[in-house]
């Protein structure tokens, strides 16, 4: 069985942002080692792939901020499960907007230079 999971875990306790934000990348860190489709976005990553897995994976991913030094964790999913239809993906979803987040990706490039 096929699903797809958002995942946004939020480190309750961090002293700043920069510390939610090193917390936060040792998640996606992991979801990046991790044998599934990863769509990573300013809010929440998503993950695609066999369900137990991406159960597996959604557990960790807390256990992870802990780990990080976040001594309290909120996490949220949304989990989309497709018993017999093909799974409505990432790419499916978002890839039409590939070129519009490119070039906002380009003009917060030129602005930061």
């Amino acid at each position: 069985m096929e699903c797809a999971v958002a995942i946004q875990v939020l480190p309750m306790d961090a002293a700043s942002d920069d510390e939610v934000v090193r917390i936060v990348d040792e998640v996606i860190d992991y979801l990046k080692s991790q044998p599934v489709s990863l769509f990573v976005g300013p809010f929440e990553s998503t993950i695609e792939g066999d369900y137990d897995l991406c159960m597996s994976i959604l557990a960790e991913c807390q256990r992870i901020a802990i780990a990080a030094g976040a001594g309290k964790v909120m996490t949220y999913a949304k989990i989309d499960v497709r018993a017999q239809e093909p799974l409505l993906t990432t790419e499916r979803k978002v890839g039409k907007y590939a070129q519009v987040n490119a070039a906002f990706d380009a003009s917060r490039s030129e602005e930061n230079q």
